[in-house]
């Protein structure tokens, strides 16, 4: 009955340039070595925002236990090894996307430097979809003992969210505001280089949190709880 969660990252780039003044700062020594491009520091500090995105919640009764064990998958295999075939499942995905607005400057030899301006980001799930097997019919003992499992489920996602909001932010806030200016052959380049650089500064936070989640849903998903749910009513 657990959830299923992915993170898939999504990001776009807003590029602002300006050109560099023949002569200016950050020249480069001539020769072979001359790869290297002074990049001027950000004068401001980035603006960040996060908004959390708690997900519209739907309800499926069309499937069979057969087909909420496909949806299912693998991480239900062992329950169902035991004996145990889903009759209610929660699946959702948790999205994380940023907006990135970045600064350029034209430097000499085809070099651009990129600093980040801002970053609108969203962290969340845009739709959970429970399930209740098709079999148990609505306001029925059993339909209700699924669904307040399943309602659990609901709570772990929406409540991992709320803690790891915050941290996600002050995160994002820290690693803009200390990134430094990248450089590439091209604006694109040098801008793509920072989006990476961002995201690796936030993805060990991804991981914690799946860890979390994977661990509360695992916990109301043992046995004990199983049986604990199915003397409420006769005629599973």
């Amino acid at each position: 009955m657990s959830g299923c969660l992915g993170i898939p990252t999504a990001a776009a780039i807003l590029v602002a340039g300006a050109a560099g003044a023949a002569g200016a700062g950050g020249l480069l020594a001539p020769g072979p070595a001359a790869a290297a491009v002074a990049c001027p520091k950000a004068e401001t500090l980035p603006r960040v925002s996060l908004k959390t995105l708690v997900g519209r919640v739907t309800y499926d009764t069309r499937k069979s236990r057969e087909q909420l064990a496909r949806l299912q998958g693998r991480k239900g295999a062992q329950s169902r090894k035991r004996g145990w075939h889903p009759i209610g499942l929660t699946l959702t995905e948790l999205q994380f996307r940023m907006d990135i607005s970045i600064n350029t400057l034209s430097r000499k030899a085809k070099r651009h430097c990129a600093t980040i301006a801002g970053v609108k980001a969203e962290l969340g799930y845009d739709e959970i979809t429970i399930y209740v097997a098709k079999r148990y019919h609505r306001g029925s003992c059993q339909y209700l003992s699924v669904l307040e499992h399943e309602n659990e489920h609901l709570a772990i996602f929406r409540n991992t969210l709320a803690r790891y909001g915050p941290k996600v932010e002050r995160r994002l806030v820290q690693a803009a505001s200390q990134l430094k200016p990248m450089a590439g052959r091209s604006s694109n380049q040098a801008a793509a280089k920072i989006q990476k650089a961002l995201q690796r500064q936030i993805e060990p936070l991804f991981k914690e949190m799946n860890k979390v989640m994977d661990r509360e849903n695992d916990r109301i998903d043992m046995t004990e709880n199983y049986h604990r749910e199915q003397a409420r009513c006769s005629k599973w």
